[in-house]
């Protein structure tokens, strides 16, 4: 009897932007939440396992869902135990995922209001089609 495999692609639709910024979560939330309208809150953090190690990584999450325009919004901290949750972009100490039905001329709006905060030094959008730890976002 022949084998049969099955093979699942993962749809990662979604916009990711790296941040630059060295204050508290918890601060950036709150800028968040002033400059883009939201209500970030803390969320169960993001549980990762460390290939090759057997360690389970956890990485604190901020969550928001704008419930008129059926959007999830993340704000995901990148480094933990001195490890990254997208080693690619270590110069990124935040990623805001949004996932849903946002238009996407909206995203450059999203990235110009964070660069507006006083205390983000950066931002910039990640393709994630393009990372190799795009397994890392899968829920």
């Amino acid at each position: 009897m022949a084998k049969k495999k099955l093979l699942i692609e993962n749809d990662y639709d979604f916009f990711l932007f790296g941040i630059s910024c060295p204050e508290k979560s918890y601060r950036l939330c709150f800028a968040l939440n002033n400059k883009l309208k939201a209500a970030f809150s803390k969320s169960k953090d993001m549980e990762v396992q460390e290939k090759n190690q057997g360690v389970q990584l956890k990485f604190p999450v901020f969550a928001f869902r704008n419930d008129e325009m059926f959007t999830d919004y993340r704000v995901i901290v990148n480094k933990t135990e001195n490890k990254f949750l997208v080693p690619e972009f270590k110069q990124a100490d935040y990623l805001l995922m949004v996932q849903g039905s946002m238009p996407y001329s909206d995203k450059n709006l999203i990235l110009k209001k964070i660069k507006e905060i006083a205390f983000v030094q950066t931002a910039f959008e990640i393709d994630p089609q393009k990372i190799k730890s795009k397994e890392n976002f899968i829920f």
